[in-house]
């Protein structure tokens, strides 16, 4: 009986357990749903109740424009407000007779705008920079008017008011390297420049220019200040072209004024700065690609002045411009490629050297008389590139080859000279472009079947105008000839196809022209020497290709892919 009852209890024990803890779930349960009914519930909000989440929602949204605006743009406007304050209160009392009164309150005005970026660095440290940096804007600015651009000047000697200016600039790009900040120097950098400009002194103008840039690469050089280098080049050459263009040629008096020849040094002096770059070595501090895009607008800026120059000052002497820039351009390509970690580099310079050496050729000789000194240059200039191993050179020589042939073509044609050194030319590139393929790393057969275009089309017109007219048709069969012999000889298709173009159109000329123009005999042994040339060709054809199969295994195969140790 006890045994019974005890089990009894304990069920009893167990049920209890068992609905306390389904109470508990059904609670649970009930305040999920709840909460989630409250949640739901549109009658929640009372009108003109705010939705503290959602407007914490929005805060946080906006909060970054809007902290950028207060922070930001208002520190700039207030500083520009300030800025325009400051000039219009010294301009009041420079207007009114007071050029002492003026200064003073010039210098309380920048006093008082450095004190306060010193106040602002710890707890408003963009403010405090702002300040700073319009703090040196209003300096230069009072200096530069204590002299320049006013009729109550309070310093009269302008080489004191100059030395003033340039003080300040190097005091402020002394505080820019110490604090590190590239904008502070790059303001330093165009500070010089102005000065440079309105120092109204030819050499004064030049020196203070070439030292600034003097300064910006010693910077990019140590700092790697990339931006402030590029913006200063540009600048740099704009004030350039401006003074240029400012003093026309009644600017030179004397025929012994040498002012223009000066002003070519100390732009190739200033171009020769930039064209140290490429001896920089990369250190992740820098773009790689700023060397070259740096030392292309260099050279095309330098381009522009010295083309300017010439055309206004020295239309007819500047050989010796020229031959100078071809010195140094050779002369640095060649340390550039003992020297330089970069590949392009010696190829930029070779090449602005060999348009030198052009232009130096052209202003000797002149057209047509040059013709064929620069067709036989184009040829030197692609054993050079074979040394250097460059596909640029390579490629640039072959499209300013053609331009200069077609300029050969428009303006004379006549020469029989160059008319037969053109064909010659262009079949020793071709053969040394084929041979050294490797070498120049060229991957297809462009530039190869351009100078293959060339030599035949040159080659026509070279034995079209050089030689008698009974002579023109036998002439081209010869020429296709030769081409069938070379394709032979070096295996390749391209000079067979060559070869039946110019059987076509030696047959085109034979029928159209000979028949009505030349006298029977020569008709006769014109038809005979097509007839045996035609068929000569064809036995080839039969004997070689057709039963012997070698059409595919010898000349597709190897041709572009020819004798490795055959030019």
């Amino acid at each position: 009986m006890m045994n019974s009852e005890n089990l009894n209890i304990d069920g009893l024990e167990n049920v209890v357990k068992r609905l306390e803890s389904i109470e508990e779930r059904i609670a649970l349960l009930e305040s999920s749903n709840a909460q989630i009914r409250h949640a739901l519930s549109p009658s929640r909000k009372v009108a003109g109740e705010d939705d503290s989440e959602f407007i914490d929602l929005k805060l946080s949204i906006s909060a970054p424009f809007e902290t950028k605006i207060g922070e930001y743009g208002l520190a700039w406007l207030g500083n520009i407000v300030l800025f325009f304050a400051i000039i219009f209160l010294w301009q009041y009392f420079n207007d009114a007779g007071k050029p002492l009164i003026s200064a003073i309150v010039g210098a309380l005005s920048v006093i008082g705008v450095f004190v306060m970026s010193f106040s602002f660095r710890k707890n408003f440290s963009y403010l405090s920079s702002i300040f700073n940096l319009f703090g040196y804007i209003i300096l230069f600015y009072i200096i530069l008017r204590l002299h320049y651009f006013t009729q109550n000047p309070f310093l009269n000697n302008q080489v004191l008011a100059t030395f003033l200016l340039l003080i300040m600039c190097g005091v402020q790009l002394y505080f820019a390297i110490r604090n590190q900040s590239q904008i502070l120097a790059g303001l330093a950098f165009i500070f010089l420049l102005i000065t440079a400009f309105v120092s109204n002194q030819t050499h004064g103008f030049f020196l203070i220019v070439i030292a600034t840039n003097g300064l910006v690469l010693y910077t990019f050089w140590k700092y790697n200040w990339w931006k402030a280098m590029i913006i200063i080049l540009c600048l740099s050459f704009l004030t350039f072209l401006v003074w240029i263009l400012k003093n026309p040629v009644s600017l030179i008096k004397t025929p012994g004024d040498l002012t223009y020849h000066y002003a070519f040094i100390y732009f190739s002096v200033t171009t020769a700065f930039y064209s140290l770059l490429a001896l920089r070595k990369p250190n992740g501090g820098f773009p790689e690609n700023v060397i070259l895009s740096t030392i292309l607008l260099a050279g095309n800026a330098y381009s522009i002045l010295l083309l300017t120059l010439v055309i206004m000052h020295f239309p007819g002497s500047f050989v010796p411009f020229f031959i100078a820039i071809s010195i140094f351009c050779i002369t640095y390509s060649v340390i550039l490629k003992i020297y330089s970690p970069w590949k392009y580099s010696p190829a930029l310079f070779a090449l602005f050297g060999f348009v030198s050496i052009s232009l130096s050729v052209f202003g000797i000789y002149h057209f047509p008389d040059s013709f064929l000194l620069l067709i036989c240059q184009s040829f030197l200039v692609l054993a050079i590139a074979l040394w250097y191993r460059s596909q640029i050179i390579t490629l640039m020589n072959t499209f300013l080859l053609l331009a200069l042939i077609l300029l050969y073509y428009k303006i004379s044609g006549n020469l029989q000279a160059v008319n037969f050194s053109i064909p010659v030319v262009a079949f020793l590139s071709a053969r040394i472009i084929n041979w050294q393929k490797e070498r120049l790393n060229i991957k297809t057969d462009f530039i190869r079947n351009i100078y293959l275009f060339i030599l035949f089309f040159s080659a026509l017109y070279a034995t079209y105008h050089g030689l008698p007219k009974q002579y023109i048709t036998v002439s081209w069969l010869c020429l296709a000839g030769i081409y069938f012999g070379l394709s032979i000889l070096v295996k390749s298709i391209k000079y067979r196809w060559m070869a039946m173009a110019n059987i076509l159109v030696a047959a085109f000329y034979l029928f159209l022209i000979d028949l009505a123009n030349i006298e029977l005999v020569y008709r006769i042994l014109i038809f005979l020497a097509f007839a045996i040339t035609t068929i000569i060709i064809s036995t080839y054809y039969v004997k070689k290709l057709k039963y012997n199969g070698n059409d595919k295994s010898t000349d597709d195969a190897t041709d572009g892919i020819e004798n490795k140790g055959q030019i």
